[in-house]
């Protein structure tokens, strides 16, 4: 099915003529003919067809798929969403973006594939010069980009614990501020918690308590209630290695907290993970 037949399936169901449809957009004509896949229309004009529709282009999308994700667009999201720890769960997805290259060229997921062994790299305790050398390309690519995108962020976010710890801190902190520009956009609000709990690990790995609580106070005074729960049960763990190194006390109670949340949602792997970090940390 091309695109005009999808778009003919959604504004019957809607129960538009084509003539209310295309309105002030295309004649009637040439909205008929790409209907019937005789010709195409212009993005701005598909773009005012979908808004009349009241459909964003990622729903109309996923329709036009038969009610699924492009194979590309899961792959993204399924990359984005990895435990980037796994090492087996890194081997899997660099077989499969590797499978999807071998039929279809893409920069994208040519990143992505790097950025999996380079993460992979990371697993071995020496590893960090080689995994540093398999991104370097791709930072020296986006560092040149007067702006970044939501898929930039994304992928940066992924690529910092590569670069001394000086330098992800500026670089997240350049992420940040970049976002600005995207505050009234949903879709980078749960990106922007992400990047400010890499930074807490970051200055907490640089020794830099206090600033580390103050990124965690923050994201927890905006967005407490907001938060996955994977997100604030990691914020609350953080936040108690930082009182611990200011002020050491025999009480836990943020840690008690995280470990609390997690069994709720009996996350072994997670609990595992904040109660290795914590010790690593702390004791």
């Amino acid at each position: 099915m091309n695109y005009g037949e999808t778009l003919k399936l959604i504004r019957k169901n809607k129960g538009y003529s084509q003539q209310d449809l295309a309105k002030n957009i295309l004649s009637q004509s040439s909205f008929s003919k790409f209907e019937h896949n005789q010709s195409d229309i212009n993005f701005v004009a598909f773009h005012q067809l979908l808004e009349r529709l009241n459909m964003t282009y990622n729903e109309f999308s996923f329709i036009h798929e038969g009610f699924q994700k492009h194979p590309k667009s899961q792959l993204i999201q399924d990359f984005f969403s990895l435990p980037y720890n796994s090492k087996l769960e890194l081997q899997k997805m660099q077989a499969t973006i590797e499978n999807y290259l071998q039929h279809e060229a893409d920069l994208l997921l040519e990143d992505l594939r790097i950025v999996c062994i380079a993460l992979l790299h990371l697993q071995d305790k020496q590893g960090m010069e080689n995994a540093r050398k398999l991104v370097a390309p791709i930072w020296e690519r986006m560092s040149a980009l007067h702006n970044w995108y939501v898929i930039d962020f994304l992928l940066l976010n992924t690529i910092l614990y590569v670069f001394s710890t000086e330098t992800a801190i500026e670089i997240s902190k350049n992420m940040l501020q970049r976002l600005e520009k995207y505050k009234q956009f949903d879709e980078v609000r749960l990106l922007k918690a992400s990047i400010q709990i890499n930074i807490s690990l970051l200055l907490i790995k640089n020794e830099q308590y206090n600033e580390a609580l103050q990124v965690i106070n923050q994201l927890l005074n905006e967005r407490l209630k907001t938060l996955p729960y994977v997100l604030l049960a990691v914020c609350l763990s953080r936040k108690e290695v930082c009182s611990q190194k200011l002020n050491p006390s025999t009480e836990t109670p943020y840690l008690s907290k995280a470990l609390e949340l997690v069994k709720i949602y009996e996350d072994d792997a997670l609990l595992n993970t904040l109660t290795s970090e914590y010790e690593k940390y702390v004791n």
